[in-house]
């Protein structure tokens, strides 16, 4: 049975019918389960939402991402879904498409239901990470109406892939950003040390702008234009920003950030779709100041009926 967004325990933190804030996020977590890509037995093909440590690993992430991204400026919605396992992704490309439509399905009602209930008519964004931005970039496609997409102000779709096919299938959807006000489009982009890092799974993406100049082209945007990581830190109890981190340009559809180390997210277990050197698992908080700057500056101009 799909999952009922009318019940409390379907979204984190059960959000209130009267936000105060003038533009919501609706976010999307990425893939939260640890099974390795190589484990084909007795692992299902979807988590169980119903499971507690299901929940609650999906729920840190979800508090990272409301506490850093949302704070004061945004009402933070965000549905739990039962989102695909990692053996999924050693699939062939057919199975995980067919597999990924359940998974759509559960996003789509969450998105239609906190349309429905909760949106009020305000602007939102639309905000993920990895499996999390497969499931909106179907909903961007299939899954909201021309009067539900003109309130967006803009899909932040961070970790995926966006290909040159489906930007000529889904024009009037599928709007890669140009620069740092445009509104009804994609914000997309996948990270590497070098070259090299690049993730086989996500290797056919033509969408990618630089967080920190907002440029499209290989224009370097170097380590002052970056504003911060923002990660939590146990001294302070808190979440640290710290600026100048990396350089950042565009190489091939790339984000090269060639100052970070490797280390910061490498996974043994996962080396296959993620290989050394690539920063898939840093996306969400290794540019997290410049898009927050972003995401309130592209609303002001959305709001005051910019571009």
């Amino acid at each position: 049975m799909h999952p009922k967004y009318s019940l409390t325990r379907n979204w984190y933190d059960f959000p209130s019918q009267n936000m105060e804030k003038a533009v919501d996020i609706f976010y999307v977590y990425p893939t939260i389960n640890s099974e390795p890509l190589t484990n084909r037995g007795s692992v299902p093909s979807y988590t169980d939402i119903s499971r507690a440590e299901v929940r609650n690993a999906a729920r840190k992430n979800q508090a990272y991402i409301k506490a850093v991204y949302a704070a004061d400026d945004f009402n933070f919605y965000a549905p739990y879904y039962r989102q695909m396992t990692t053996k999924v992704f050693a699939m062939s490309n057919t199975e995980r498409k067919l597999r990924a439509k359940l998974s759509a399905i559960d996003v789509k009602r969450a998105f239609q239901y906190y349309m429905r209930e909760f949106n009020q008519g305000r602007p939102y964004i639309l905000l993920s990470h990895s499996q999390g931005s497969q499931m909106l970039l179907e909903l961007l496609k299939h899954g909201m109406t021309d009067k539900q997409y003109n309130q967006m102000v803009a899909a932040y779709l961070l970790g995926y892939e966006i290909t040159e096919k489906e930007l000529t299938k889904y024009p009037h959807r599928l709007k890669p950003a140009q620069g740092e006000l445009d509104h009804g489009v994609v914000i997309s982009y996948n990270s590497a040390v070098m070259p090299e890092g690049r993730s086989p799974l996500l290797a056919n993406s033509v969408v990618c702008i630089n967080p920190l100049n907002w440029k499209t082209d290989e224009t370097l945007a170097p380590a002052e234009m970056h504003k911060g990581i923002i990660r939590y830190d146990k001294k302070i109890q808190g979440y640290k920003t710290i600026p100048g981190f990396t350089s950042v340009q565009i190489k091939d559809h790339l984000l090269i950030c060639k100052e970070v180390d490797p280390k910061v997210c490498y996974n043994e277990t996962l080396k296959e779709p993620f290989p050394w050197g690539n920063l898939h698992f840093a996306d969400t908080w290794l540019y997290a100041a410049n898009i927050k700057e972003n995401m309130k500056k592209r609303c002001e101009s959305f709001i005051n009926g910019g571009l």
